[in-house]
């Protein structure tokens, strides 16, 4: 068991005044298997707002901001009790099968799975997510929010969500439930994205990025089918904004109880 404490800033400034500005934000642990939220606090700027859950029971901010404004801020401030893999979860396991847009594999995933023989073992996982993490390169601002694993291998370049993406996107080839997987780590100034899959009754967390086992040193903010299900912020306004910039401050740290 390993106890950490963190902040989740981000800032939010648009070019122009909005009005009537709805959102709703998945930046909030909660108390599971794996990590016992000890403390949360949070603060944001805005009319209104309220904590309940979606449909993969992940925890959510929903609120609004009715008035002319050019900015939100959320901090988000907690501390958790976080222990290693595996665990016992049996929640939607057949959604974690099925491809999504964004998982679909192609051919070229298809002949590049094909020379590794994949069973539905730990080891042979460890193989996957080895075989991921050498073959990709990672790289910012080469794909954004829409790209599809596909698209992400074929350009060999990407991030956190492509990797998993891709990974997610082999294993549900192979009809291995798996689910994506957005939080923090320790150390790391933003957020992460990593994948469990689902061997012999238990979930275990793969890190293609970094090309790790998850251990004790990850919080989870939310889980589903792909990055879509996990946005941290989404939301809609109304006005005539052209242009928005999103600052985040994250910090995760160790502390002895």
């Amino acid at each position: 068991m390993k106890y950490l404490k963190f902040q989740y800033q981000l800032s939010i400034q648009l070019d122009k005044d909005i009005h009537h500005h709805y959102f709703t934000l998945k930046c909030l642990p909660k108390t599971e298997n794996g990590q016992n939220v000890i403390q949360l606090k949070t603060r944001i700027n805005a009319d209104y707002y309220s904590i309940s859950q979606d449909s993969f029971s992940n925890k959510m901010i929903y609120g609004y901001k009715e008035d002319p404004h050019q900015s939100l801020h959320i901090f988000i401030q907690g501390k958790v009790a976080t222990h290693p893999y595996p665990y016992e979860d049996e929640y939607l396991l057949p959604v974690y099968k099925l491809a999504t847009k964004q998982t679909k594999i192609s051919q070229e995933m298809i002949d590049f799975l094909s020379q590794l023989d994949i069973k539905e073992n730990r080891k042979d996982m460890w193989l996957l997510m080895n075989r991921i993490h050498e073959y990709m390169t990672y790289q910012k601002n080469v794909t954004d929010t829409n790209t599809t694993a596909s698209d992400a291998f074929h350009l060999r370049k990407g991030v956190c969500q492509d990797y998993a993406h891709i990974m997610i996107a082999m294993l549900r080839y192979l009809h291995i439930p798996c689910r994506y997987v957005a939080g923090i780590m320790e150390n790391e100034n933003y957020t992460h994205a990593w994948v469990e899959v689902y061997l012999e009754h238990l979930w275990y967390g793969f890190d293609p990025t970094n090309n790790v086992a998850i251990r004790d040193s990850y919080i989870v903010f939310a889980r589903g089918r792909d990055a879509k299900d996990t946005l941290v912020n989404k939301g809609i306004y109304y006005g005539n904004c052209t242009s928005q910039k999103q600052s985040v401050n994250i910090v995760v740290e160790e502390y002895y109880d």
